[in-house]
């Protein structure tokens, strides 16, 4: 019967191993569509939560909300609602219909071929003299021109003394023309005359200008009756103005009797007519046109208090809360899932521009989207809180303040890298922009803090760091909570001081937000702190604080590797110093190197003294007999799929067990494949085949594992450098370099040319210091000799006692 503790750690190691095992591309990319899919469905469901409504209210005429009934408790809105408002879409209708034009024709071939004439033919009248050659009487100007017939004598009298009767015809023409084209003259007064007068009036011309119609717009007040030329004192006010204006340098006498002649012929012949029919038509397509008009019933709005009379107005109010009770508004979660839905194609293609290879693993989806999902959930509680209506936390604190969007960024950015950090961070802001019911000020703050969370999340070295984001997450967040306020323009201190400025300052909002803020910095950093190990140990995670801890030499498999391999041991230690000089000038994960090359000849430690570089320290037979190639080029790669169980064992991350086989790739045992090519009988060669002595590999598939493949193979290369100077290390490294590229062993890592001059760089410094020449010490014995060979030549030259 195993221990509890014991059934944990091989449940944990289960679990372990089913999260992080390598799957098929294809497996991968299916897992994300399935969890993408299940994101979308949570996010738009927690968004689309203010768009349900409420129970139905009973409204009908027996039931306790009817009209006219004192309610019997308080009603509230519980969502925002916008409708259509029947009653304002109306009034808005009904005057765009009143206030739209109105339509006549007026037909020019009155004014040029009944007016004129009829003026012609009477001022010729006029102007003809008597027989006799004597003056007209005004009762003679009278008989003569019968249209002229209310004119009184005094009028006619003036008429008959005004020299220059050529220039009365003509201004009595213009003054007719100007009264004819500014206004629209209507035989009889139209029904609802009141209403066209005020609107605008759209007037066809029709019979001038080479019979081409021309629609001109005109005041509504100028489309009269023609009876208000003579009762309508404002037209009559028009009329003057008219005449005072155009006909200058006119007698004020003679310009009255001009236009009271004038309005004789225009009154005569009306020419304008009310089109009723395109007047209606026209009407309608602007009531057509008009848009409807929204009303909004705010959510926390109350509808009517417990005991208030329901009136009309309330109860219409009610009808509009029970539509939209239990109904979703299906327009905006289609388009809540759209968004959402771009996002995550933007957040896609930002990886698969910047980092194709991230999330190409069953484990590392789980840890994103669950700890998206984390956040959304988190997000769902607070805002039932946040937005309650018995509080009124959304008038002092931003939604943003009470999500801890750094947390999922810090984690994310410690456990892959800024870029993944950001790109999900890009996307929870716009979720939180979303929760927060829009308010540009909480983006403004989640993406700020995934910025911040994100950059210094890698930067996080030792334990104070924690305390550090949590200090720099607070600040940045109050520095944007402020001028949120002053962009709203909020009230930051009390609204009624009460004499005491520290009780004032205890209860101001800015106290209370900047509160909120520190406490929103340190819960960040707070619960990443505790989360990390977590992650850590359930996806076998190599963090940083993973890797310092992988890097204590008292690590077990390190201490069997010093006990039982030493001299492997020590070839370790000088790899992972060339390797981790490269890898920091690269400005690649230096640590992740340091930890992979400390274990990745784990699997020599069963076989040690097979090694060349441990045979003088374990000189048994069987560990140098190397007679049969095949079985020597076996057991050199059983030393990497042992390193390989031996890690899984110790539950070592992932990351560091692919340094094991990497750094060894698929490159071919050249020592056992030739001395088989050159040993073996002819019937033995027909059955050798070159993939018995190539390690399984894969290749290296990151720069890290490239660059400790080429260190392994220079590192023991260069025991064989009689004098070791710069020179001669320029060769062996690239001679290593070139026999790597040779056989394609770099093909998939990305390290490029000028990397690999950084690499060379890198490794040259490294053993220059390491592998320098030192001075040969002298022995003992000689040392003595050279003294007593002093003390004789010193006792013949000391001078003689007398």
């Amino acid at each position: 019967m195993f221990p509890l503790g014991s059934l944990l750690e091989r449940g944990m190691a289960w679990i372990t191993d089913t999260l992080t095992k390598i799957r098929p591309i294809s497996f991968v990319r299916k897992f994300q569509v399935i969890l993408t899919a299940i994101t979308l469905i949570i996010v738009t469901w927690m968004l689309a939560i203010p768009f349900f409504g409420q129970d139905k209210i009973n409204l009908s005429q027996d039931g306790p909300y009817s009209e006219g009934k004192n309610a019997l408790d308080k009603v509230v809105s519980t969502k925002d609602i916008v409708y259509e408002d029947e009653e304002k879409t109306k009034a808005k209708k009904f005057k765009a219909f009143q206030s739209a034009p109105n339509f006549f024709d007026r037909d020019y071939r009155v004014l040029i071929d009944v007016i004129r004439p009829a003026i012609q033919e009477d001022m010729e009248k006029y102007r003809e003299p008597k027989p006799t050659g004597e003056v007209k009487t005004s009762a003679e100007l009278l008989a003569a021109v019968p249209r002229w017939k209310n004119r009184s004598k005094e009028e006619l009298e003036l008429l008959l003394k005004t020299p220059g009767k050529s220039r009365v015809r003509d201004l009595v023409q213009q003054y007719s023309n100007l009264v004819f084209s500014n206004f629209c003259i209507l035989r009889d007064q139209p029904g609802d005359y009141s209403a066209i007068r005020s609107a605008e009036a759209r007037v066809r011309n029709s019979g001038a200008s080479g019979n081409k119609e021309q629609i001109s717009s005109v005041e509504g007040a100028l489309v009269i009756p023609r009876m208000y030329l003579y009762r309508d004192s404002a037209t009559i006010d028009t009329l003057n103005r008219l005449a005072a204006e155009k006909l200058q340098a006119t007698d004020p006498q003679l310009l009255s009797v001009i236009q009271k002649l004038a309005l004789t012929y225009v009154y005569s012949n009306p020419a304008c007519t009310y089109n009723a029919e395109e007047t209606k038509n026209q009407k309608q397509a602007v009531m057509d046109r008009t848009e409807p008009v929204s009303s909004r019933i705010n959510a926390g709005e109350t509808i009517v208090k417990a005991g208030e009379i329901i009136t009309p107005d309330i109860y219409q109010k009610l009808l509009i809360v029970n539509r939209y009770a239990t109904r979703a508004n299906i327009a905006s979660i289609i388009s809540i899932l759209l968004i959402q839905s771009i996002f995550v194609i933007i957040v896609y293609a930002f990886l698969k521009k910047y980092n194709p290879k991230r999330l190409n693993d069953v484990s590392s989806n789980v840890i994103v989207f669950t700890l998206i999902w984390s956040l959304v959930l988190w997000a769902y509680l607070a805002s039932k809180a946040f937005f309650s209506f018995e509080n009124s936390y959304d008038s002092v604190f931003y939604f943003a303040l009470v999500i801890p969007t750094g947390m999922v960024c810090l984690i994310l950015s410690m456990i892959y890298d800024e870029q993944l950090s950001i790109a999900i961070g890009f996307f929870l802001s716009f979720f939180v922009f979303a929760a927060s019911r829009y308010n540009p000020t909480s983006f403004i703050l989640a993406f700020v803090m995934t910025v911040v969370a994100a950059t210094y999340g890698r930067k996080m070295r030792k334990r104070i760091d924690f305390i550090k984001a949590g200090f720099y997450m607070a600040l940045v967040q109050m520095l944007i909570s402020s001028s949120g306020y002053l962009f709203d323009s909020r009230n930051y201190w009390v609204a009624v001081p009460s004499g005491s400025h520290l009780r004032d300052l205890w209860e101001s909002n800015i106290f209370r937000l900047y509160l909120l803020c520190l406490v929103n910095g340190f819960v960040c950093s707070t619960l990443t702190q505790l989360l990390l190990p977590i992650y850590e140990y359930v996806f076998n995670i190599p963090t940083r604080f993973k890797l310092l801890e992988l890097a204590d030499t008292g690590h077990p498999l390190l201490q069997d590797l010093l006990t039982k391999a030493p001299s492997t041991y020590t070839h370790t230690f000088l790899v992972a110093a060339m390797s981790e000089r490269a890898a920091q000038n690269l400005e690649l994960d230096w640590l992740l190197t340091r930890v992979g090359v400390y274990f990745h000849d784990i699997g020599k430690i069963p076989n040690a003294g097979f090694f060349v570089e441990n045979q003088h320290l374990i000189p048994k037979k069987e560990n140098i007999d190397k007679n049969n190639p095949a079985k020597a080029a076996k057991i050199v790669i059983d030393h990497v799929l042992d390193g390989i169980e031996m890690a899984k064992k110790a539950r070592l991350p992932r990351e560091v067990i692919d340094f094991i086989p990497e750094h060894h790739g698929t490159s071919t045992m050249a020592f056992f494949y030739h001395k088989a090519l050159a040993e073996l009988s002819p019937s033995q060669k027909k059955k050798l085949k070159k993939a018995d002595f190539q390690y399984p590999g894969p290749k290296p598939q990151r720069k890290e594992t490239a660059i400790v493949m080429i260190a392994d193979s220079l590192e023991a290369a260069s025991r064989s450098l009689e004098e070791v100077t710069p020179e001669a290390l320029d060769a062996l490294i690239t001679k290593i370099v070139n026999g790597k590229l040779a056989e394609n062993q770099l093909d998939e890592c990305g390290l490029t040319l000028g990397d690999l001059e950084v690499v060379k760089y890198s490794f040259k410094e490294v053993l220059l210091s390491s592998l320098h020449s030192r001075p040969k010490y002298p022995k003992p014995e000689d040392t003595k000799a050279l003294e007593e060979k002093n003390k004789n030549i010193l006792g013949k030259h000391a001078p003689k006692s007398h």
